[in-house]
């Protein structure tokens, strides 16, 4: 058996950490933030994010060591009134669906009971840019930007 491709270890990576509420580190290197990590063989993943009803952060893998790709993300809850624990376990519902081909953040859709999931991107691991919204009965309730790539020396 081979060494994982880069596309195959991220999703991986994002299904072992914050979508199952594993991976996080009691000492975060930055105060005030929260860091998942997640290691398989030559590939290490760290997320860092500072906040939760609003929130930005950093994800970036290194091989061997040396960062290699990265991604940046700000989003979170547009409605006041809704309940951020329903909205944030339904996310984790649709990143534990992440697709490796696409390993950005979810799939391009998903819909459960009255939440609806879209992820909009453009562009291929190497460089790409992409927007997640969750509707419930068509009201935007959580959206989220992200950027990234790969990290030429």
């Amino acid at each position: 058996m081979g060494e994982l491709l880069l596309e195959e270890f991220i999703a991986r990576a994002k299904k072992g950490t914050y979508a199952s509420d594993d991976g996080v580190q009691k000492n975060p290197r930055l105060e005030g933030s929260k860091e998942l990590t997640y290691r398989a063989g030559i590939y290490f993943y760290r997320d860092i994010y500072f906040g939760s009803r609003f929130f930005n952060g950093i994800e970036t893998v290194y091989i061997n060591g040396k960062p290699t790709w990265g991604m940046t993300y700000s989003g979170g809850i547009t409605d006041p009134d809704m309940d951020e624990g329903k909205v944030y376990d339904f996310l984790k519902k649709c990143l534990y669906l992440v697709d490796e081909e696409a390993p950005f953040r979810g799939p391009k859709s998903f819909s459960d009971n009255d939440f609806y999931y879209t992820n909009q991107f453009q562009g291929e691991i190497d460089h790409f840019m992409g927007y997640e919204t969750i509707e419930i009965d068509e009201t935007t309730v959580y959206e989220l930007h992200y950027s990234g790539g790969t990290l030429y020396p």
